[in-house]
């Protein structure tokens, strides 16, 4: 029996990583170190500045082909001097130069093949393919390895916005999403599909990408792992039906379900033997993952009547002691991990510690200013500034102006 078989993922370490959550303190940690204002400032002044400057690049895009190019190249330049030379990550010091060289060209051939299959998605959605192409980049180098553009994890990447946008839409009857998600089973299995519009086909397509880098009969785990992904997201529509309760314990499973899944995936594509210390770390971070989108959207939950463990009880105490578990969980699980690399890993710790303080001010109404003033000292940024810089976001521009990025680039992925 393998360890990627479905039945041991679900009694052993679905098991373990449910136990290792419920066992995880709920006080707030003391392991984080506080970043001063003066810091801050500093972060804000550099952050600023780079966007000062890129907006001032991108208003001055040629509007004919001529100058073009030595506009792409000056725009390169200085993504580049981003890249190597910014202090507020400081990725340059977790990663070197040559696979921050690999990085930069790996994601311009995802967004080219992205811009070549799917014109038409927002740059929301684009965000959310990338992220998880991101998580997978990232997996890569933790494990050493630099294997360049996967088309098969880019398929997967994109079944994000593809699947989990239609899943989550209110637009779809129940009946349209169990028949969009038979169409998706027939496919994974190898039956025979008659996609009756071009969504479905192209669900399809992103799929047969996988399949064309994973023959069905060579690695059946990848199927497996795929119809499980479909059923974890089969069942999370549980948490749409607010006329029907959920406990606790089951919006804790439905999370813990669709996390691990779908991180054991973006592992699967990564070309090295996976361990038993990977399942459970790997299990962890996907579980991880997925709560932290549950803390992003406490809001829109909330008001659309969605059962998560955070709409259990809205109160701030509620809401504030799952938070400080969500630190401790991400803290022990890194930790304990004996990576290839362990520069990178400490990284991604610290960016997610990063990603829960952002996202805390995402849900900001649900937390006590007490809470608010305390997880501010350990975020980049004050948390004012950073409520500025999301009003600024690119997702946030209207219709025309998202056009008009989108040609720009275009013009830079040439």
């Amino acid at each position: 029996m393998t360890l990627l078989d479905i039945n041991t993922i679900k009694e052993n370490y679905l098991i373990f990583i449910k136990n290792e959550w419920l066992s995880t303190s709920n006080l707030f940690p003391d392991f984080m170190s506080a970043i001063s204002n003066e810091t801050k400032l500093q972060n804000e002044h550099y952050i600023q500045n780079v966007f000062h400057n890129f907006q001032r690049q991108i208003k001055s895009y040629p509007r004919t082909p001529i100058g073009r190019n030595k506009w792409k190249q000056a725009t390169e330049n200085m993504l580049m001097d981003v890249l190597y030379n910014e202090m507020v990550l400081d990725i340059h010091q977790s990663i070197p130069k040559q696979s921050l060289d690999a990085l930069q060209e790996e994601l311009k051939d995802f967004l080219r093949q992205l811009r070549s299959f799917a014109p038409e998605i927002s740059f929301s959605e684009i965000g959310q393919a990338l992220r998880n192409y991101i998580v997978y980049i990232m997996f890569k180098e933790i494990n050493q390895l630099s294997t360049g553009f996967s088309s098969a994890c880019f398929g997967y990447s994109m079944l994000y916005p593809f699947t989990d946008n239609y899943i989550d839409s209110k637009k779809y009857s129940n009946k349209q999403k169990a028949e969009y998600n038979q169409i998706i089973r027939d496919k994974i299995v190898g039956k025979e599909i008659h996609p009756d519009s071009i969504h479905q086909q192209k669900t399809c397509d992103l799929l047969q990408m996988i399949e064309s880098k994973y023959p069905r009969n060579d690695n059946p785990m990848i199927y497996s792992l795929l119809l499980n992904m479909l059923d974890a997201q089969e069942n999370s529509m549980r948490q749409q039906n607010s006329g029907s309760l959920l406990t606790a314990d089951e919006r804790l499973d439905i999370s813990l379900y669709k996390g691990c899944i779908s991180v054991l995936i973006d592992r699967y594509f990564v070309d090295k033997e996976i361990t038993e210390e990977d399942m459970i770390f790997y299990n962890g971070f996907g579980f991880f993952l997925q709560i932290v989108d549950d803390l992003q959207d406490i809001k829109e939950d909330s008001i659309q009547g969605n059962q998560t463990i955070f709409t259990v009880d809205l109160h701030s105490d509620n809401i504030e002691k799952i938070t400080n578990k969500m630190l401790h969980f991400v803290h022990q699980i890194m930790q304990t991990y004996q990576a290839e690399n362990d520069k990178v890993k400490n990284f991604i710790l610290f960016s997610c510690y990063q990603l829960i303080f952002s996202s805390i001010v995402g849900s900001k109404e649900f937390f006590s200013k007490e809470y608010l003033d305390k997880t501010e000292s350990y975020y980049i940024v004050t948390y004012p500034y950073l409520e500025k810089v999301r009003g600024n976001q690119i997702t946030n521009i209207d219709f025309k102006n998202q056009t008009k990025y989108m040609k720009i680039l275009d013009g830079m992925l040439k």
